[in-house]
């Protein structure tokens, strides 16, 4: 753009000497007409000054419009996509060094770092809603336990209605014959006291004990309430499973002193899941495929992710070059505490995590061709639509 100025204002200067060197010439051959050739030699002089100024200040706007404002443009639009997607992607800003490639980069960085705090406080704030949630069903727990620790604390400390040894004493005493009938009278009234206040303590001993049956009754749904909320499906969002395979892969790379080359797509893919949830499934498959490469004796190994679509259906596979295990032992994978080997304790991870897909309408399989053949581990999500999702 600079040269395009700058060779229309040489044009310019090239078209005035054209057309005041013919004056000049008129000038010696008719000294009559001198005033009016100033006059206009002054004006095409004034025109032309003019003219040059407008083409620079034009190109000067251009140049300005494509480095400056342009960039700028593309900042304040990137910013508001982020503002109101809540996706921290980071803007283009190529290779330039100058103070907009500077600020696109410091604004890339800025985002790295919320992304970063976001996804630490995700993770907090699941741990702290977990805990509270926790906290509260004790509370409640305790609160409905109360009755049954007051009713078996007032059973242990209540004295008998009726002292059994006097009213065997009686019983003993009404059986001699030779009682006299003024003595058996009375002491068949005591005998009959005591049975009525047998029967009054026994009523309140069941009326206590319906009591704490109902407690007991409010722990037991208390509970259950708990369970089936543990059970409910997590709350899915659009998010880019390439991003957190990227992220889990940087923390996975140099996983207990092993080298392990990662390979995966760099292209995002839009996924329905619980980002929090879906980043520690894919993160404890990594761990659980570098123990197996640790296993076979090598110091370094290798995981590929291979990242697909069909149709509404996202499929995920994560193959390692580990020990493997017998195409048998797939289904027992997932059983809560069951390990290939011999001197890990393991399974409750895998049991986790297939509960965990399952939970965000996913599944989670894996396959092997044999020991020290390596293994698969294959993850199917939704993909969301066109409407509820831009990445």
């Amino acid at each position: 753009m600079a040269l395009i100025g700058i060779a229309g204002a040489v044009g310019i200067t090239v078209l005035l000497a054209s057309l005041i060197t013919p004056g000049f010439d008129r000038l010696e051959t008719a000294p009559e007409h001198a005033p009016t050739l100033g006059r206009h030699i002054l004006l095409m002089a004034v025109g032309g000054s003019i003219l040059l100024l407008l083409v620079v200040l034009v190109t000067l706007r251009r140049i300005i419009a494509h480095r400056v404002l342009a960039p700028l443009e593309r900042l304040r639009a990137h910013m508001q996509h982020v503002c109101a997607s809540g996706l921290l992607a980071p803007l283009e800003v190529g290779d330039r060094r100058d103070e907009i490639g500077s600020l696109g980069k410091s604004f890339n960085a800025m985002l790295g770092q919320l992304d970063r705090q976001r996804e630490q406080i995700e993770a907090q704030s699941f741990l702290l809603g977990r805990s509270a949630n926790a906290v509260e069903v004790m509370h409640n727990v305790r609160n409905a336990l109360n009755p049954i620790s007051t009713i078996l604390s007032q059973g242990s400390a209540e004295t008998p209605a009726v002292d059994r040894a006097l009213l065997g004493r009686t019983l003993s005493e009404l059986a001699q014959s030779d009682l006299s009938a003024d003595r058996r009278e009375k002491l068949a009234a005591f005998a009959l006291a005591c049975i009525d206040a047998l029967d009054e303590a026994r009523r309140a001993q069941v009326g206590q004990l319906e009591i704490g049956r109902e407690a007991l009754a409010h722990v037991l749904d208390i509970i259950g309430a708990q369970q089936a909320d543990a059970h409910q499906p997590f709350a899915l969002d659009p998010c880019d499973i390439t991003d957190v395979i990227a992220r889990n892969a940087t923390i996975a790379r140099y996983a207990g002193g092993l080298s392990i080359a990662f390979s995966f797509p760099a292209e995002p893919q839009p996924v329905l899941a619980n980002r929090l949830i879906l980043s520690q499934v894919i993160g404890n498959l990594f761990a659980n495929a570098a123990e197996a490469i640790a296993a076979t004796g090598r110091q370094n190994g290798a995981i590929t992710v291979n990242v697909d679509r069909h149709d509404n259906t996202v499929r995920v596979r994560i193959r390692d070059d580990g020990e493997g295990f017998a195409p048998e032992d797939g289904p027992a994978l997932f059983r809560r505490g069951f390990s290939t080997r011999t001197n890990k304790a393991g399974g409750l991870g895998l049991h986790w995590c297939a509960n965990a897909m399952a939970a965000m309408r996913g599944s989670l399989a894996l396959h092997s061709e044999g020991k020290g053949r390596g293994a698969v581990a294959e993850l199917h999500l939704e993909a969301p639509t066109e409407e509820n999702v831009e990445l």
